[in-house]
């Protein structure tokens, strides 16, 4: 775990308490180094597989952007590397903060095709080792972090509908430059991007769903920043109690923000039963997405 104080020894010169007022991030959490994608998602993964059996596993999606290898997929290595079976749907996801929408997505389109009946989102990435302790801009932002979620097939449908979207002319916002190691942020440009278009995205969705937000129980976004999130909210006219954010204990998880989030809600006994939650990502790519989810009980 890295903290503000551990930022600021390695850059003397930077004004740490306007970067806490800005992003609300205190801890942020490294992986080891020769620790990999495929190790998080495995150890995530391995938890959902004490409580339902591997055999019954159909799909397994990755969303990663810092995969271990770049051939071959991931998702085919943890496959075997947790003796899931091999007529299994396998494949990675290259999406950032809105992949775990994009997945849930895919997810739902192969169970209600009748192509899976339970199958895995994993979200994990390792973008620290793309940021080196001197990146004043991306350093005090981001974590390491993996979430693994099981998707079952049930007689009424608990997720969706969607609504998705992307441009790419903003590709510029947020990327890893070819032969650089470096994650490289346009934080005026993200600010932007996510200020006028996260808000219209879910107020189509809620459009499309015909419901007011104030029938919705919880919005849960993708934990980009306080700066980013207050302004999403106030544009959104939300009620503090109809929020949960969880991101100044554990930073920028990427796509795995919105299920830890979901998870740390439950924990905190701010989710209950048929809760009717409205879900958004966005982020690099630009990439975007929101969705209902009627909340079920955890395993």
């Amino acid at each position: 775990r890295e903290n503000n104080k551990n930022f600021k020894k390695d850059n003397p010169k930077v004004n740490i308490e306007r970067i806490k007022e800005k992003t609300g991030i205190n801890n942020r959490y490294i992986s080891g180094e020769k620790e990999t994608v495929i190790d998080i998602s495995v150890k995530a993964i391995k938890k959902i597989l004490k409580k339902f059996p591997k055999n019954s596993i159909d799909f397994l999606i990755l969303v990663t952007q810092t995969s271990t290898y770049r051939i071959p997929t991931s998702a085919c290595i943890i496959q075997n590397e947790l003796k899931l079976k091999k007529d299994i749907i396998a494949f990675d996801m290259n999406l950032g903060c809105s992949g775990f929408i994009y997945a849930l997505r895919v997810a739902s389109s192969l169970i209600a095709s009748d192509q899976a009946k339970n199958g895995i989102v994993i979200c994990a990435d390792t973008y620290t080792k793309y940021i080196s302790k001197t990146n004043t801009a991306c350093r005090p932002i981001f974590s390491d972090a993996a979430a693994a979620v099981l998707i079952s097939k049930s007689k009424k449908n608990k997720i969706g509908p969607f609504e998705l979207g992307s441009d790419g002319s903003g590709a510029d916002a947020l990327q890893l430059p070819t032969g650089t190691n470096e994650i490289v942020m346009n934080g005026a440009k993200v600010l932007t991007f996510a200020m006028d278009i996260v808000p219209e995205n879910v107020k189509k969705l809620l459009k499309k769903i015909r419901i007011n937000k104030e029938k919705i129980n919880k919005f849960i976004f993708h934990q980009a920043s306080k700066y980013i999130l207050d302004n999403i909210n106030r544009r959104l006219s939300l009620k503090k109690e109809k929020i949960f954010e969880n991101y100044g204990k554990v930073g920028n998880t990427i796509s795995a923000s919105i299920p830890i989030a979901l998870k740390d809600a439950n924990s905190q006994r701010k989710l209950f039963s048929n809760n009717k939650i409205v879900v958004a990502g966005y982020g690099v790519g630009l990439s975007w997405g929101s969705a209902l989810i009627k909340w079920n009980k955890l395993l």
